[in-house]
């Protein structure tokens, strides 16, 4: 048995993720947008829920983008899982991070990767973080900092940026 919804609206968040929620089950589905070229603000999509609910969302890009960060760094998992190499940093704040592997991995949401990148203020700074992997699409990964307090040279660069949320 399908339903049928009104269209709801999906913002796209400073981490590139949008969430679906389902208002029947309320199972919930993140998205990775950052390998997505959006040649218009709003886009119109249908989705369907396993639990057998139809409806159709409008995606809306936000109007605060900067453009890519372009950090460079490495990163590296933390268990049993062989997963590391480059990544280019896309969006950072002080919640989290998104970046893009230099070659697809299997990396699931829920994993941990240890991550050093160099930040772009003059002193060249190198920052050392562990992340909570969120989602992933393709090379296209976003993650959260498992430590909210960013006392080493992140804090400042987040601060002096604006990056903060």
């Amino acid at each position: 048995m399908e339903k049928k919804m009104l269209e709801k609206k999906i913002r796209i968040d400073r981490l590139d993720i949008a969430k679906l929620t389902c208002p029947d089950c309320k199972r919930k589905k993140m998205l990775q947008m950052s390998g997505h070229k959006f040649t218009r603000k709003h886009i119109r999509f249908t989705y369907r829920c396993p639990c057998g609910y139809s409806g159709s969302a409008v995606l809306e890009k936000r109007s605060d983008t900067h453009p890519d960060m372009g950090l460079a760094g490495t990163f590296i998992c933390s268990d049993t899982t062989r997963a590391s190499g480059r990544m280019t940093i896309k969006r950072l704040n002080s919640q989290g991070i998104a970046f893009k592997t230099n070659i697809e991995q299997k990396i699931k949401p829920g994993l941990i990767l240890n991550l050093e990148f160099v930040l772009d203020d003059a002193k060249q700074s190198i920052v050392k973080k562990t992340v909570k992997v969120l989602v992933r699409n393709g090379k296209y990964l976003s993650a959260k900092f498992t430590s909210g307090e960013h006392y080493d040279n992140l804090g400042p660069y987040l601060f002096f940026n604006k990056l903060y949320v």
